[in-house]
């Protein structure tokens, strides 16, 4: 039998170590690749079910849900600013016409969508409202005679004319002055609800004027939204025959037109902001929008409320030409067809006022225009 030297057991157990040694590794290499691939796996798995809820909240909950909720809170508010601007401009035809039963349908049927919460239905509803009030304007709106047709100016005085424009004819009351034109308020401060307010004829008479024009918009009592601020005004008015600023500490920063009296020569100004307080001016009244400016267009269109864009109405206005102060209301017209029948007439600065149920225009002893609402300024023309 053959005998096995000492380095042939030695060789045999380095190999059996060696093989034992591979043995190991590769049990420890199997285990380790298992667990990574299970590891794996379960990542993977992990994010296919990530990637189905996150599928899941977009077709059912964040996505839809709140892209649903944005169109309804937009709806909310287009019915709400709309019904608002709406409800204004009914008041005013009550006062002007007392002709709005068929508006009034129409504003139910505005109402029970609200009830409904059907919001997108309601502001649908708007623009018939605003049809039906429209035909209310244009069935009442003054006419004027053939031969009152005229696109000039008056030279001095008072006259009703139908203007021929681009948009349209439109019949104009105006009063063309080479006086001084003074700011009047009611009130000599500030006031935050029950407002002092006094009829134009009145304005007229305690300046010694001869003719005037209703103010600034203001909150009347007969606006539903004006309860608790009734006949306050929030832009800026410095009285000419008081020398007292109204309002001045919420207009420091504001970009609300102006026109300021110097007696016989009125100044525009953009933005309230541009004039400082000058006490030896004749009043100043800030009001919005700027109508003209050098014989253009001073506004965009797209940047005033729906309602004064759209709806028709008595547009008041008090603006400039050669020299001249004029003063006076543009019937049945929006306010972009206001601006162009003033500039139609060659009028070439113009500042939106008052209009609507507060229409009121007075020369020489009588009304040609309201009366109208009793007001908390006027602007008033003094010979």
């Amino acid at each position: 039998m053959k005998k096995f030297d000492g380095r042939v057991s030695s060789n045999i157990a380095g190999w059996s170590w060696i093989v034992a040694l591979i043995v190991g590794l590769g049990i420890s290499w199997y285990q380790i690749v298992g667990s990574q691939a299970g590891m794996i796996y379960e990542v993977t798995t992990t994010l296919e079910e990530n990637e189905r809820e996150l599928t899941s909240l977009k077709t059912q909950d964040q996505y839809v849900i709140n892209a649903s909720l944005s169109a309804e809170i937009k709806a909310i508010e287009q019915a709400y600013l709309a019904g608002q601007g709406m409800f204004d401009r009914r008041a005013d035809l009550a006062l002007a016409t007392g002709k709005i039963s068929a508006v009034d349908m129409e504003i139910a049927k505005f109402l029970g969508f609200l009830s409904k919460r059907e919001y997108q239905s309601a502001v649908e509803a708007i623009p018939k409202i605003n049809g039906e009030m429209d035909k209310v304007v244009l069935a009442n709106a003054p006419v004027v005679q053939p031969a009152q047709a005229s696109n000039e100016l008056p030279g001095e005085g008072y006259r009703r004319q139908t203007v021929s424009t681009s948009r349209g004819n439109f019949v104009v009351a105006m009063v063309v002055s080479s006086g001084r034109l003074i700011v009047d308020t009611a009130s000599t401060s500030d006031c935050a609800d029950n407002c002092p307010v006094l009829p134009l004829a009145e304005y007229v008479a305690r300046n010694g004027g001869y003719a005037g024009i209703n103010g600034a918009y203001f909150c009347p009592p007969d606006y539903a939204r004006c309860q608790g601020k009734v006949n306050t005004f929030d832009t800026l008015a410095y009285n000419g025959r008081s020398k007292s600023t109204l309002n001045a500490g919420n207009n420091v920063y504001s970009v609300v037109p102006i026109v300021v009296s110097y007696g016989t020569s009125l100044s525009f100004y953009s933005r309230t902001l541009e004039w400082g307080v000058d006490s030896g001016s004749s009043g100043a009244l800030a009001n919005h929008p700027l109508l003209l400016r050098d014989g253009n267009l001073a506004f965009d269109e797209n940047s005033i409320e729906e309602y004064q864009r759209v709806g028709k109405g008595t547009k008041g206005f008090v603006g400039t030409k050669d020299g001249k102060i004029v003063i006076g209301h543009v019937f049945a017209a929006t306010v972009p067809e206001a601006a162009e029948t003033l500039r139609t007439l060659g009028i070439t600065h113009a500042l939106n006022l008052d209009g609507g149920g507060s229409a009121a225009l007075y020369f020489e002893g009588s009304y040609r225009v309201g009366p109208g609402r009793a007001l908390p300024t006027a602007l008033v023309l003094v010979k």
